[in-house]
């Protein structure tokens, strides 16, 4: 690959960052978990320093092919479990159960997405798992919770999101839409990341350890609510909800973002655009929503007449919030991407791969991923638990 293609230089591939010591290390988890909401908690896990082994049915995690994907490892799949180690185990014999539970003895961790009655159903139950091993924290995270009438029912991403009046919020021109990307799902798995990390404090101090139960629906809920639900804050608020401004503005060749989040910021844009006259006209409004919405309008019929280069220097000029708006080649490019040294490769069952880092640092220590995703049942020999 070219530089233009990977936004790094050769020689900043496959870093010693890779074997820092790190938060997690000697944590052992065992996932057993599809799809991204599970793998994608025990991933981060992994890249705290955790030793993450991954429980596949035979012939593979079913999601392990899904989506864009090279010899039959999936990108999506590929990005949410690599830094893993992998074994088959069969789940519906009396004999897999068995070897679960014989890696349960020495994990710390338990990351499962069944829905509610399955664990039971293979034996592994809370009751008995907290009986045999009661330092075992455990995650559960399904779609709805274990009671009510929904508690079985299927929750994919776009379902919670059109439960959860997100389709609802994203129609344009009338018609609702899915947010892509599986934003719930990825989500939900950074909030059972944070909360396995506060059960381990937990289990720190008082030495026992919590069953937790993460559902994608409550995880919506608190996500969503400090702006989504302004309107429904206050006691007795029945306001409308009103879609905010939009942020993006043409210009005579392109598009750019601006948030100007204050009086101040609104000011230097007004400046920015040569329409300094307008401030006392803003001033007056004294619907904050109306205006917000007055002013995008307007400033946006001002930026359309320039270039987006013209604009993107004038903003910065003036110490106006503005952005490009990248393609994901031009971010995976930007020099301050680079700087911040995001992306890394390691090497995998299917050649080089590009990785994120873990986003936060901790005393400059940045933590890439340890090695790509495993093959199926890759790690079976040097894993006990037979």
């Amino acid at each position: 690959m070219s530089e233009v293609q990977t936004g790094l230089s050769p020689e900043s591939r496959h870093t010693p960052e890779a074997a820092q010591k790190r938060p997690l290390d000697g944590i052992v988890v065992v996932e057993t978990s599809s799809f991204l909401t599970g793998p994608f908690t025990a991933m981060m896990l992994a890249d705290l320093g955790a030793d993450v082994i991954k429980v596949e049915p035979p012939g593979g995690d079913g999601f392990r092919k899904f989506g864009h994907n090279r010899d039959g490892f999936g990108a999506s799949w590929t990005n949410a479990n690599r830094g893993k180690r992998s074994v088959v185990i069969d789940l519906k014999t009396e004999e897999g159960t068995q070897r679960l539970k014989n890696l349960l003895a020495t994990a710390d961790i338990l990351v499962e997405n069944w829905r509610p009655r399955v664990a039971a159903s293979l034996g592994l139950g809370h009751d008995v798992l907290h009986a045999l091993y009661p330092r075992l924290i455990r995650l559960s995270i399904n779609g709805f919770g274990d009671t009510g009438a929904l508690a079985n029912a299927p929750a994919f991403d776009s379902l919670i999101q059109g439960r959860t009046g997100i389709v609802a919020s994203e129609a344009r021109n009338g018609k609702p839409a899915v947010t892509p990307f599986n934003m719930v799902d990825k989500v939900t798995g950074a909030f059972g990341t944070q909360a396995i990390l506060a059960a381990l404090y937990e289990r720190e101090k008082t030495g026992k350890a919590s069953h937790i139960k993460l559902p994608m629906l409550d995880v919506m809920g608190y996500f969503n609510f400090p702006d989504m639900f302004q309107h429904r804050t206050f006691d007795g608020d029945t306001s409308a909800w009103k879609p905010p401004a939009s942020q993006v503005l043409e210009t005579s060749d392109g598009f750019v973002v601006i948030s100007p989040a204050n009086g101040v910021q609104m000011s230097k844009t007004l400046n920015a655009i040569d329409r300094p006259e307008w401030k006392e006209e803003f001033k007056k409004m004294r619907d904050p929503v109306a205006m917000a919405d007055e002013f995008f309008r307007r400033v946006g019929a001002v930026v359309k007449e320039k270039t987006t280069d013209y604009w993107l220097s004038r903003f910065a000029e003036l110490d106006v919030p503005a952005a490009p708006v990248f393609s994901l080649d031009e971010f995976l490019n930007d020099a301050q991407v680079a700087n911040n040294r995001v992306f890394d490769f390691v090497d995998s069952p299917v050649g080089s791969i590009r990785t994120a880092r873990y986003p936060a640092t901790f005393d400059d220590r940045r933590f890439t991923a340890r090695s790509g995703p495993p093959a199926i049942g890759e790690h079976d020999a040097e894993i006990g638990g037979k």
